[in-house]
């Protein structure tokens, strides 16, 4: 991790730095757009630079340094941390490292095949298809065969969190279903990505999970709640009421394990 960096991203919360701030990450952002074929930051030589999109700029930062971050909060948890825990959590390499290998990727499955790994190149073979379902978590993306008479959609596409950019390119013009954590950072995921159309999957009893102490999380919404964005579409309201309501969130694969 090159703190440099780290500190001249941490300067975009605030205010528009010029240039002249921040030319070492804007060097290496520069050659990070072009060899992924993205636009997140806007920097000119004399001129303030400017972030277009925050999702694709955090995804940077994250993959270049080897941290895991997602927000200014987080940066400010990395340079400064209160504990040894927090400081694992935002600065371990292992999750990255994994994340990386897998940048490059789209990882699919169709109902009752095996997961198949696509690359750019490879993509092609499934323009045919339209319509796919999101799935936050890894392991009920594996599983997904013992839940797919609840989807109308027999392709799946595992998107581990915000998803890396060739996914989201990929589903850029797809119809997607999301079927993520019903949690703060969740909300936040569907709102992040643009698709053809886009849904998301909220089950009719949904209510009863945060009713019920067996199935919600208050511990992980403590952790997320100062992720809370300003506003938030219809889509995902319903669910941010729930977490509002009941101060707790609701993760994914508990809906389908619980009786």
């Amino acid at each position: 991790m090159n703190r440099k960096i780290i500190n001249q991203a941490l300067k975009f919360e605030n205010a528009n730095p010029t240039y002249s701030q921040i030319k070492e990450l804007c060097s290496l952002a520069a050659e990070y757009q072009f060899e992924n074929n993205l636009h997140f930051l806007e920097a000119k030589r004399g001129k303030k630079a400017i972030i277009k999109d925050e999702t694709y700029f955090f995804e940077f930062i994250s993959q270049t340094q080897g941290v895991n971050i997602e927000n200014f909060i987080d940066i400010k948890k990395l340079l400064n941390p209160k504990n040894r825990a927090e400081n694992i959590e935002y600065s371990g390499n292992s999750k990255n490292r994994y994340i990386a290998v897998f940048d490059g990727v789209v990882l699919v499955k169709k109902q009752d095949e095996m997961v198949k790994v696509y690359q750019s190149h490879d993509l092609e073979k499934l323009d045919k298809n339209e319509n796919f379902l999101a799935v936050e978590n890894g392991e009920t993306f594996l599983n997904i065969d013992k839940y797919a008479k609840y989807f109308k959609e027999e392709y799946f596409v595992y998107i581990s969190g915000y998803a890396n950019s060739l996914t989201r390119k990929f589903l850029s013009s797809k119809n997607v279903t999301f079927f993520v954590d019903f949690d703060i950072e969740g909300m936040n995921i569907y709102e992040s990505f643009s698709c053809k159309s886009k849904l998301l999957y909220i089950p009719q009893d949904i209510e009863s999970y945060f009713l019920n102490k067996k199935y919600h999380n208050v511990e992980l919404y403590k952790k997320q709640r100062d992720r809370f964005k300003i506003e938030y579409s219809k889509e995902t309201m319903p669910i941010i009421e729930l977490i509002k309501k009941y101060n707790t969130v609701v993760e994914q694969e508990i809906i389908y394990e619980a009786p």
